[in-house]
């Protein structure tokens, strides 16, 4: 071979090197970007999936599995003993009623269940007002249902029921 002809064979290799360094480093980028993107997506889903499960988490502390009442009633004690109420009596009722979570949906999994607890409380009218803003400021779903306040000698007398709304528990039998 004459040195021309290793030239001209050492030129073609280096422009055949080059396009294929060319079209390597340009599907690796294509690579690069995709996964980037790849990434970015994954991370995007992993926010929704943390922001749904942070929803989830508030919904069941406002409307758990479960009916909880005994602890309700500790915090309804605790709650009055906090506002000043001088008695404070609670009951709960026996009937517990269902309703559906959806309209006209009528699966097990879309029903609500109340249970109603009966509060009388004696006082005066700052410490009943106190005792409804905390109950009101509950991070649990509850109602108030069936207020009466009359005077009672130098202070008032109360009795109210509060619904409490959680989803039944169902046994896998």
């Amino acid at each position: 071979m004459t040195r021309q002809n290793k030239l001209i064979v050492l030129i073609v290799y280096l422009l055949i090197l080059a396009v294929v360094m060319f079209s390597y480093r340009t599907n690796r980028t294509k690579k690069i970007n995709r996964l980037r993107a790849d990434l970015a997506g994954i991370s995007a889903d992993k926010s929704k999936t943390r922001a749904a499960e942070a929803e989830l988490e508030r919904m069941t502390r406002m409307i758990p599995t479960g009916s909880d009442t005994p602890a309700f009633i500790e915090a309804l004690y605790k709650t009055a003993k906090e506002s000043g109420l001088k008695q404070h009596e609670v009951s709960t009722e026996a009937d517990k009623t269902g309703g559906s979570a959806r309209p006209g949906g009528s699966d097990s999994t879309s029903t609500i269940a109340k249970q109603r607890i009966k509060v009388s409380a004696s006082g005066n009218f700052r410490s009943f007002a106190e005792y409804l803003r905390r109950i009101q400021n509950m991070e649990r779903f509850n109602r108030i249902v069936e207020f009466k306040l009359l005077p009672d000698a130098d202070q008032l007398k109360g009795t109210f029921a509060i619904e409490l709304y959680y989803l039944p528990v169902k046994n896998a039998n």
